[in-house]
């Protein structure tokens, strides 16, 4: 028990501090200085601690919580013979599940000023990913193909993403929230949602999987990162609550006392011109009916035995603790320095932007949470033949070269449409020149780059960015969203192409055995009298 918690901490250390020693870095190089008279150098430092005690206890408690949740309603679901129980569990929690992404909470504040149009887009974006929850449930089930099923859905996301385009020849232009629409998909998959999704998807393909349940165990977390794409689109056209002239505020470095700040993004706060409910009361709001819902569903179908029940509770108790803590290390101190560093690149060369962005991306991907679960699922699912490292790599590659892409595209100002069009077409095209599991595993790759450190820091740096080189002329969901979207995409394509070297060396190593076998006398004919 005490190497699992003391691994649970060596694993947070060694996601946290890399990002910790870049900003260190860019201090010490004088491109984005920290002063420490201000106290920002404090202020890190407590972040840096308090990051690490927040995803080190999350990471304890969602093993024994949100993972086993997803394998226990897994598992059972797939024996039920009555499909509209399967549907509507499978919905419930795939919703509720959403509503206690850390990456939601993060992205909704920082697009409205309106604590309820922000509940209303969780709320969409929530149905969207319970609405494919169960469409990916029901495929396992009845053993559909995922690349025909991604294709699909694919189509009729961009078909849909058409009527927001035409808007632009009318009044009501409401093409302007594309990025910010692109991004929906991707903030939906991260340290709550991956333990989750990815074990209910491995507890129903153990079951209902077939001679494929290896390949159906991956491929949902990529299936529930479409829906909010088509729910938040949708959201847009029929609403006109979200303003396009919308412009985040950030916490100023210096400007409150460090320990107030940690202190008001933990609990809950009333001033005169604002309130927060608090990470501690809005985690809370957020986990709470998902256990519930498991708990009704346990009493009537699964029956653990009390002490498991235990166990989870326990579970979900560290879980929570955990993610509260974490969400305040990355609204007090994560948040306001990316956005410091973004103003700060602002003043720098373009090829020097680009370039540190690059290596900002480089190690983003090793403090997401959600990541960690991923990669071991894969090595397990894979029997070691995809190693973690490798695909740690080739996600950090992605995602650097997402971030380089983003900064591209605020410093030139073009659409998002420009990357996603081709990106997707690349992404679907490579899925039939791969093997399948590496197709699904790419695809719920992309939806777990993209977390709450994607959010937290890399968003308000480009919101940084961005207000530095245009000032008052920023259009914040033009030039600033679409980085998390990048994030999402960028290692769908990268570990499809990592997919193809290996279906690539397969081939060569059975053309060299094959021809090792075969040799000169094999060719003789041999006669029997």
């Amino acid at each position: 028990m005490k190497n699992r918690y003391l691994q649970a901490f060596i694993s947070a250390s060694l996601s946290i501090i890399p990002m910790i020693f870049i900003i260190l870095i860019l201090s010490w190089t004088n491109v984005a200085p920290l002063n420490f008279a201000r106290g920002d150098y404090w202020l890190l430092l407590i972040g840096m601690i308090v990051l690490i005690t927040g995803l080190g206890t999350f990471s304890i408690g969602a093993s024994s919580s949100l993972s086993k949740v997803g394998e226990y309603m897994g598992s059972s679901l797939s024996k039920q013979k009555n499909l509209f129980i399967v549907i509507a569990f499978s919905f419930a929690l795939g919703a509720l599940i959403t509503v206690a992404e850390p990456s939601i909470m993060i992205v909704t504040k920082q697009v409205t000023d309106s604590t309820v149009f922000a509940y209303i887009l969780t709320i969409g974006i929530a149905v969207g990913v319970g609405l494919f929850v169960v469409i990916g449930v029901l495929r396992i089930i009845f053993q559909k193909s995922l690349k025909l099923w991604y294709l699909f859905f694919y189509a009729l996301t961009f078909m849909i993403l058409i009527f927001v385009v035409l808007t632009v020849r009318d009044k009501n232009d409401k093409s302007v929230f594309l990025p910010f629409i692109f991004d929906s998909g991707g903030v939906t998959t991260g340290s709550a949602t991956v333990p989750f999704i990815l074990s209910l998807g491995t507890g129903v393909a153990t079951v209902r999987g077939g001679k494929n349940a290896k390949n159906n165990s991956f491929g949902l977390v990529g299936m529930a990162s479409i829906g909010p794409i088509i729910s938040v689109t949708l959201l847009i056209i029929f609403s006109s609550t979200l303003s396009p002239n919308f412009v985040p505020s950030y916490t100023e470095l210096g400007s409150e006392n460090i320990f107030m700040m940690f202190i008001n993004t933990l609990f809950p706060y009333i001033t005169s011109d604002s309130f927060s409910l608090g990470t501690s009361i809005e985690v809370l709001i957020a986990m709470a009916p998902t256990l519930i819902i498991f708990l009704i569903y346990n009493v009537i179908f699964i029956k653990l035995p009390k002490h498991k029940i235990f166990k989870l509770l326990i579970g979900f108790l560290f879980a929570y603790i955990g993610l509260s803590i974490f969400l305040c290390g990355t609204g007090a101190a994560m948040t306001p320095i990316g956005y410091y560093v973004g103003t700060m690149l602002g003043l720098k060369s373009k090829a020097l932007i680009v370039i540190i962005a690059l290596l900002i991306g480089l190690v983003t991907i090793v403090c997401e949470p959600a990541v960690h679960v991923l990669t071991v699922q894969i090595e397990e699912v894979s029997d070691g033949r995809v190693r973690r490292l490798t695909v740690l790599l080739t996600l950090s590659i992605g995602v650097g070269l997402a971030i380089a892409l983003a900064v591209i595209r605020t410093i030139f100002n073009f659409s998002i449409l420009y990357y996603m069009v081709p990106g997707y077409i690349i992404s679907l095209t490579l899925m039939f020149l791969c093997p399948d599991i590496f197709t699904a595993m790419a695809f719920d790759s992309g939806g777990t780059a993209s977390g709450p450190m994607a959010s937290s820091f890399v968003l308000p740096m480009i919101v940084g960015l961005t207000t530095a080189i245009y000032a008052e002329n920023a259009n914040y969901f033009e030039q600033s969203f679409g980085v998390i979207a990048l994030i999402a995409l960028t290692p769908i394509i990268a570990i499809q192409v990592l997919g193809v070297i290996e279906k690539i060396k397969d081939i060569k190593a059975q053309y060299s055995m094959r021809k090792h076998v075969y040799n000169a006398e094999d060719a003789q004919i041999i006669h029997f009298n």
